[in-house]
């Protein structure tokens, strides 16, 4: 693994590759193809003609329809992904062709060309071969330079059917095509540098009511939870066993959020190997042990079977001192147990009285603990280099049978309720757990070695409630809670559709009112209650809100942002969705097998800022710019 350092839409990107020199590839040919390697390794100095993240193989030759073969390669990006000059050169065509679709052709010194095929031709945000256009001043005759933005990935001709992805060609000054995969593999490590078209290039999204700031690209993994700290974006990975990427909280610098950079990360190497950050929390901490900032992110094994479960895989907590991002420290960790999958969600509060509490969940510690463990812990992590657990609950466990006793009998498996988040309000005094199918429980916290249960709402067995996150706003006793359904209609015990959010009145805790809902426009669900969209996964996640708006991660119809002003009466005032793409590690399908989708994880707002986790692109930030106000004037 190298690390370089890129620009790409006059954004710097430092991104870790593999980078296969010419002369690796040389040393793996026969010594005929070896010389001819050489010579074309020479001749196409190429950079990489696509934005990060992609995905390419070597698919030369490859047999294609008709009895053709394959003469480029196939990199795979999301729609609207930049694609640049890959030399210095002359445009000498911009055409449309029924296989090839919108195209580009670029003649470079010596009189080689690259050919640049499917590129998009489509309305952003639709497929309807209604939109797109090159860059600006690209036409015949056109002069570019290595790196200047030609146009934009897309799905056009032939291509119709398939992930959207750009077919890269090189031919020779005779017009002899040639593999170009050698020279793709070179250009990984070699840097770009930006023209003036390029950095005022805006990569292709749908939204409404937003602009586009800047993004950047993760090869490697699916970004997950997202925190804002001190002018650096914290994300982490997600995984499953069967793409565990383990590239644990990735430090990107957002000081110029135009050009944000990725500078490190933590939670990584052999110890960290094996999991998922799916969540963290990143805040100034100032005690008697401890002054700076601290970031705690929570570990969890990708794989959960007992096997690893019983293994001496970390997995738990780990503390890290990132006062100074470019040299963070391990300074602490805290083991969830040797038989858990380790914590899915945290979230950290600073008491008034110094001290700072982390609470988190273990999925499934109830069960695989036979329930000597619960699902919520709550500890104390004042001093970070020694945390310490308080509390062990769970609402099975430790609510009281009666209440228990009954919700278990009404749901298919008492897994489903389990405590899947908790979000602390009321200065650290009050603990707000999604607990799944049982929906909402409320601890009181003000001696967190002891929570108590305050009360629970939102319980319906027949509706496959899945709470998953909530977002309070205590002062204005507004709680909006995001219901979860990945699986939607493909089992009966899931919700008909897509799942959505509930609004509730918690001003008065000893009567707790739904006040409304809200559901995106593709969650919703059709006359006879199937999912009328299944090109993606339109399920609620999470959401944060400020003042009076939230910002709602919808995974593929990205992040809506809904007016709270009146809780009763949610108005949608913008949403913005990232290019669809296939994630990097190829594990994600819509219920239709669509491999190319967004998939939002979180969203947060840092100074007037939405920055954006998406699964399979990496790194959004926009500003939601409220639509003015249209005034009527009296007529004279």
């Amino acid at each position: 693994m190298a690390a370089t350092h890129r620009r790409w839409g006059g954004r710097s990107r430092s991104t870790a590759v593999f980078v296969m020199t010419a002369s690796l590839v040389v040393g793996l040919l026969a010594p005929a193809a070896a010389e001819s390697a050489n010579v074309l390794a020479s001749e196409y100095d190429i950079v990489f003609p696509v934005a990060a993240p992609y995905n390419y193989s070597d698919s030369w030759g490859a047999p294609r329809s008709g009895g053709r073969t394959h003469q480029g390669i196939d990199i795979f990006a999301a729609k609207g992904t930049p694609v640049v000059a890959v030399a210095d050169g002359t445009v000498t065509k911009v055409s449309i062709g029924e296989r090839a679709g919108r195209y580009i052709v670029v003649r470079h010194n010596g009189g080689w060309r690259s050919y640049y095929l499917h590129l998009d031709n489509d309305t952003p945000g639709t497929d309807d071969g209604l939109g797109g256009a090159p860059a600006d001043g690209i036409v015949v005759g056109a002069k570019v330079k290595a790196g200047d933005i030609l146009d934009f990935v897309g799905d056009s001709g032939n291509a119709e059917e398939t992930p959207s992805h750009l077919h890269f060609e090189i031919r020779d000054v005779t017009g002899f095509p040639t593999n170009p995969y050698p020279h793709l593999r070179a250009a990984e490590g070699r840097p770009v540098t930006a023209s003036a078209g390029q950095a005022a290039a805006t990569p292709r999204f749908a939204g409404e009511n937003v602009r586009y700031v800047g993004n950047l690209g993760l090869n490697g993994g699916f970004a997950a939870d997202i925190e804002v700290h001190d002018a650096v974006a914290y994300i982490g990975t997600w995984g499953r066993p069967q793409s565990c990427p383990a590239s644990g909280v990735r430090m990107i610098d957002v000081a110029d959020p135009s050009s944000p950079v990725l500078i490190g990360a933590i939670a990584t190497g052999d110890e960290f190997s094996a999991t998922s950050t799916d969540s963290l929390w990143v805040g100034e901490v100032e005690t008697s042990t401890f002054s700076g900032d601290l970031a705690v992110a929570a570990v969890r094994l990708c794989d959960t079977s007992e096997g690893m479960r019983r293994s001496a895989k970390l997995r738990g907590l780990a503390l890290y001192d990132v006062s100074d991002s470019a040299a963070p420290t391990l300074v602490g960790t805290y083991e969830s147990g040797p038989r858990t999958q380790g914590v899915h969600e945290i979230d950290v509060v600073v008491r008034e009285n110094g001290t700072v509490l982390a609470a988190v969940t273990v999925l499934q510690s109830h069960r695989h603990s036979e329930g000597a463990s619960g699902d919520l812990r709550i500890i104390d992590i004042t001093d970070p280099g020694t945390p310490i657990e308080l509390a062990d609950w769970d609402f099975r466990r430790d609510a009281g049978g009666a209440l228990t006793g009954a919700m278990a009998e009404a749901v298919f498996d008492d897994l489903e309720l389990h405590a899947h988040s908790a979000t602390w309000a009321a200065a650290g005094n009050q603990l707000w757990v999604a607990n799944w199918d049982a929906g909402i429980v409320l601890l009181d916290t003000a001696d967190p070695a002891a929570p108590l249960l305050i009360t629970t709402f939102g319980f319906d067995p027949d509706s496959e409630g899945n709470a998953h996150s909530v977002a309070v706003d205590a002062d204005r006793g507004i709680l909006v809670r995001s219901d979860q359904d990945l699986v939607s209609r493909d089992s009966e015990r899931h919700s008909r559709g897509w799942s959505g959010q509930r609004i509730y009145d918690i001003s008065d805790l000893d009567k707790v009112i739904e006040v409304a809902s809200f559901t995106s426009p593709r969650a919703v669900a059709n006359e006879e209650g199937d999912a009328t969209y299944v090109d993606g996964r339109y399920s609620a996640h999470s959401a944060v809100i400020e003042g009076d708006i939230q910002y709602a991660a919808w995974y593929s119809d990205g992040v809506r942002i809904v007016d709270l002003t009146n809780p009763a009466d949610p108005v949608e005032v913008g949403w913005f969705i990232p290019p669809a793409s296939i994630d990097p590690q190829r594990y994600w399908q819509a219920p239709d097998g669509t491999a190319a989708l967004p998939m939002v994880w979180g969203v947060t707002v840092t100074d007037g800022l939405m920055y954006v986790s998406d699964m399979n692109t990496g790194l959004w930030i926009m500003e939601y710019t409220p639509p003015r106000p249209v005034i009527e004037y009296p007529r004279l």
